[in-house]
């Protein structure tokens, strides 16, 4: 094994668009191997990181005869499609083998009897690979993703990506225009590595975060200071509008922290921040309550929330200084993708930022390097959330809280027809190796505990390397729950919708960018937080 250098914390059935997946007569088998179907929704994570690893697997097991009585070696299929996702595994029967895909209602699947239980999979010693002698795929997993693995003391999948939602920027275009705070309030934007330049939010000098804005009033002479250097300072998609929901979502968890995100999982504990507003805005605290099943709703009275509103719609949405809005949206997300890219194209402002998922660069990575053709290669990087306040981001101790939102797994089919190729396909895609080559592929992490070699840190972009950053030094939270409660109510507990679903004179949001974008609501921050409240206590009758 390579030298380690980065640990990363803490994962056929013949359907419309997947013909080639027939296991009769299919022209991707070879008839003297023995054959294995690794399907995947070919969209941001893309099929490449399958198809090496299958190259290496086959030709690790060339010589084998022990997968299939008479013949000799393996053939690994990968078969991308982008209709692949968590829907088309509720509803199809899963006769391929392996399926690796997001937006999965892995426990429904597991009670539908579609899945095979892979438990001595996740609890095998992994030395064969080149992991330390004792080393299992369980042994990685973070505790509060195991316990939604785990049902009835048996496991049926595993977690696959890391989905970060956040702001990413451009760094070049950073570094070109001086975009760094400083700590002299008389000269507030410096050059990179300025004596001047200011902490960050980890309030450490001499990291990534240096010079980035560390609160909200910090981000907001941000954009003002983006918006009179004549450049927008980030763009968003229609399309694609659901991840601003998700990029508040994660606003949430940084001032709630890991315990009260966890409790929107699991309706128990001591809230302590609920709080309610009056017309005038003013905040009250409320006194602690003992959450349980029958008052859930209360949770719609955290102060996260009305804080995530509060930046949205005052520091993102409005430039703070008054003068007009931040962002430009657009159609779709390739669009922004592109605009964000590109740079000095006739009238158009440049972009400062956009809201995306971590697995953004890979996905447009043909987009980049077309313009890197036109311009010369561009550094991005995730930006990391401000925190509320000075006062706040010393409660947090400085570190943030991120959730990674893509209910992403690998499972095995029940149906699979080499249940004993499959579960060695799996163990060898989760040993320390494969999952660090997963992150040079795609320049996005696993929900496990991994080392990134010397030799595949040499590949990463400096996007890889600030997310690689980001969730070593963020405490992690992987919202699945597995109160039966939740599990029964998908459509208001699945996604940000317990976060973000609210009634307001009489008309229904899922998430708030549409409300502050509707001007002739009068839009109020009071308005959506109550309306929250209104909609979860009526919800809750129901239940």
């Amino acid at each position: 094994m390579n030298k380690k250098l980065l640990v990363i914390p803490m994962l056929s059935v013949i359907i419309p668009g997947l013909s080639a997946c027939g296991k009769s007569g299919s022209s991707i088998d070879d008839p003297n191997k023995a054959n294995l179907h690794v399907l995947t929704l070919n969209k941001g994570i893309g099929t490449k990181w399958l198809e090496n690893a299958a190259d290496i697997f086959n030709e690790l097991y060339a010589d084998s005869e022990g997968f299939q009585e008479g013949r000799k070696g393996v053939k690994v299929s990968i078969i991308g499609d982008t209709k692949l996702d968590g829907d088309y595994l509720n509803n199809a029967v899963l006769n391929d083998d392996i399926y690796f895909t997001e937006q999965v209602d892995y426990r429904d699947l597991v009670r539908k009897g579609k899945l095979l239980d892979i438990s001595d999979v996740l609890t095998a010693d992994l030395s064969l690979y080149g992991d330390q002698t004792g080393k299992t795929i369980l042994s990685k997993i973070d505790p509060t993703m195991e316990s939604h693995l785990n049902v009835d003391n048996k496991y049926y999948g595993v977690p696959f990506y890391d989905s970060f939602y956040g702001l990413v920027y451009d760094v070049t275009l950073w570094k070109e225009n001086n975009l760094y705070l400083s700590n002299d309030p008389d000269d507030p934007f410096v050059p990179y590595g300025d004596p001047a330049m200011s902490v960050g939010s980890d309030n450490i000098a001499g990291t990534p975060d240096d010079g980035l804005p560390a609160t909200y009033e910090e981000f907001g002479l941000l954009m003002d200071e983006l918006n009179q250097r004549g450049i927008t300072p980030f763009i968003t998609a229609d399309i694609a509008k659901e991840y601003v929901a998700d990029y508040l979502y994660n606003v949430v968890a940084d001032y709630e922290g890991v315990d009260n995100m966890v409790m929107n999982l699991t309706l128990s504990g001591t809230a302590t921040d609920l709080i309610t507003v009056d017309n005038a805005g003013n905040i009250t605290k409320m006194a602690p309550t003992t959450i349980d099943q029958t008052n859930g709703y209360l949770l719609t009275r955290q102060a996260g929330r009305y804080s995530a509103l509060n930046f949205l719609k005052n520091y993102m949405m409005t430039l703070p200084n008054g003068q007009g809005s931040g962002y430009r949206f657009v159609d779709t997300h390739t669009t922004a993708q592109r605009q964000f890219v590109q740079k000095n194209v006739g009238s158009r402002p440049d972009v400062g930022m956009i809201v995306e998922g971590s697995w953004w660069e890979n996905e447009a990575s043909s987009i980049i390097a077309t313009e890197e053709a036109k311009s010369g290669k561009r550094d991005f990087a995730i930006m990391p959330i401000p925190f509320a306040n000075a006062e706040k981001a010393a409660e947090s101790n400085y570190k943030h809280t991120y959730l990674s939102l893509s209910r992403s797994f690998g499972v095995v089919s029940a149906n699979c027809s080499n249940k004993k190729l499959a579960k060695e396909f799996m163990k060898f895609l989760h040993s320390d190796r494969m999952l660090s080559k997963f992150t040079a592929d795609t320049s996005i992490t696993r929900p496990f505990n991994y080392e990134v070699t010397i030799e595949d840190q040499s590949k990463l972009s400096n996007y890889a390397k600030s997310l690689i950053y980001l969730k070593q030094h963020s405490n992690i939270v992987y919202p699945y729950s597995s109160l039966q409660l939740e599990i029964d109510h998908p459509s208001d507990f699945k996604k940000y919708y317990f976060i973000w679903k609210s009634d307001i004179d009489g008309t229904p949001y899922s998430h708030p960018w549409d409300y502050f974008r509707d001007t002739s609501k009068s839009p109020t921050i009071k308005k959506y937080f109550d309306g929250q409240y209104d909609h979860f206590r009526e919800r809750w009758t129901k239940f």
